[in-house]
């Protein structure tokens, strides 16, 4: 009881209120809310075995960090339900669907909610009366009777979700427990029967990404990693500027052509500051299982670094990396709209930073790392199976154009 009386009395001080979306940090027992239920959770678990979740910040210790993160959160409550996996891209007879997932341990009825993919027109369908989403469950709505049936009597306005990307919105309304609470869901252009899932980064982050797997009703698989990757960069190198470079790597159990036969469009590798470049159309690019690519601002000042002979480098003209950091996509050609647009598909995404600009970080921490920014280092991929948009899987280090990261 002691431990309990001495975090309430830290907590009587910084009492707060604030509403958010998804369920805030420190919220240890499910109930997407910061109270005296989980200072009792905090309690039981004070100074005693880090593996448990009151180990808030994952320093392996229960103490006093921890308790100030459910300070910084206390009395704020959250809306428990996501926009969890979406397949925008069935053909044939398999209907496109939107899952929902309940994260927290109580029961929420989402009867009277609402999907759309307009923002000016929220109430496209709406969830039948009494619907409930179990604690931690999941549930499915489909097109074929759900959204897009203009015979279902909760359709409003039958829509189709889009391989071409857009956004889905899951909208509350006026219910009494979780009221206007807005769920956005960010999806970029898909290929058949790959969906989008939502995934949490090492930042805390939550991204739209492609899914390894379709889960209807289950929890997310993990992100599709490859068959190529974004291995390595060298963004700002020392000395010589042009002697910038972005590493591909094939990753697939066999060999992987930058070109798409049914399109006849090549692979493209694109920043947000001007390159953009497109793999050869008229003698397409294969590598090999295990091969390295460069791709560079100059050949000969990267070959100057020292470059494994035989390894194939194409220069991207004009443009340049960003110092400060930028998005980097490598994309394969998607489907062609009815306007004659053209949709590009990710194959793989860097949103890499300078490590020091921590405004563009939620937890105003920028966790890239700082030395491959002039220093003399690049970023290099840890793990080139594992999700590469995320800063956990970078470090800096001696640069390997070419050949295996350090």
């Amino acid at each position: 009881m002691m431990r309990v009386r001495l975090i309430f009395a830290v907590l009587s001080v910084c009492l707060c209120a604030c509403a958010q979306a998804d369920c805030p940090q420190g919220d240890l027992n499910n109930d997407c809310r910061i109270d005296a239920a989980d200072l009792r959770v905090l309690a039981e678990a004070w100074l005693g075995d880090a593996n448990t979740p009151a180990d808030l910040n994952r320093d392996g210790h229960v103490n006093q960090a921890d308790l100030a993160v459910v300070a910084a959160a206390w009395g704020r409550t959250g809306c428990p339900i996501v926009i969890n996996e979406v397949l925008a891209h069935a053909h044939a007879n398999a209907p496109d669907w939107i899952e929902l997932h309940n994260l927290s341990g109580l029961p929420v009825d989402i009867g009277g909610w609402t999907l759309s993919d307009r923002k000016d027109d929220l109430g496209r369908f709406q969830i039948a009366a009494g619907t409930i989403l179990e604690p931690f469950g999941y549930i499915v709505f489909y097109e074929n009777t759900h959204f897009g049936n203009a015979l279902n009597p909760d359709t409003r306005t039958p829509f189709a979700l889009s391989e071409n990307g857009e956004t889905l919105y899951l909208f509350s309304g006026d219910d009494e427990a979780y009221p206007n609470y807005l769920a956005e869901a960010p999806l970029g252009p898909s290929e058949t029967f790959t969906s989008f899932g939502r995934y949490r980064k090492s930042t805390g982050e939550y991204s739209y990404v492609t899914m390894s797997e379709l889960t209807p009703g289950m929890a997310n698989a993990y992100p599709r990693v490859g068959p190529v990757v974004i291995n390595e960069i060298m963004y700002h190198p020392a000395g010589d500027a042009d002697a910038e470079y972005v590493e591909l790597l094939n990753i697939d159990e066999g060999p992987v052509t930058l070109f798409d036969f049914i399109s006849m469009e090549p692979w493209r590798f694109r920043d947000d500051s001007g390159i953009d470049f497109r793999f050869p159309s008229d003698d397409p690019v294969t590598l090999e299982k295990g091969e390295y690519l460069l791709l560079v601002k100059d050949a000969v000042a990267v070959r100057q670094r020292g470059v494994r002979a035989g390894v194939r480098m194409m220069p991207w003209g004009s443009g340049k990396l960003a110092n400060q950091g930028e998005h980097l996509y490598l994309l394969k050609p998607g489907d062609v709209d009815l306007a004659g647009t053209r949709y590009w598909i990710e194959v793989d995404r860097v949103d890499y930073s300078d490590g020091g600009h921590p405004e563009n970080f939620a937890n105003n921490i920028d966790p890239w790392p700082a030395p491959a920014d002039g220093l003399g280092l690049s970023l290099n991929r840890l793990f080139t199976r594992k999700y590469g948009n995320d800063p956990n899987n970078w470090q800096a280090t001696i640069p390997t154009p070419g050949s295996a990261n350090d």
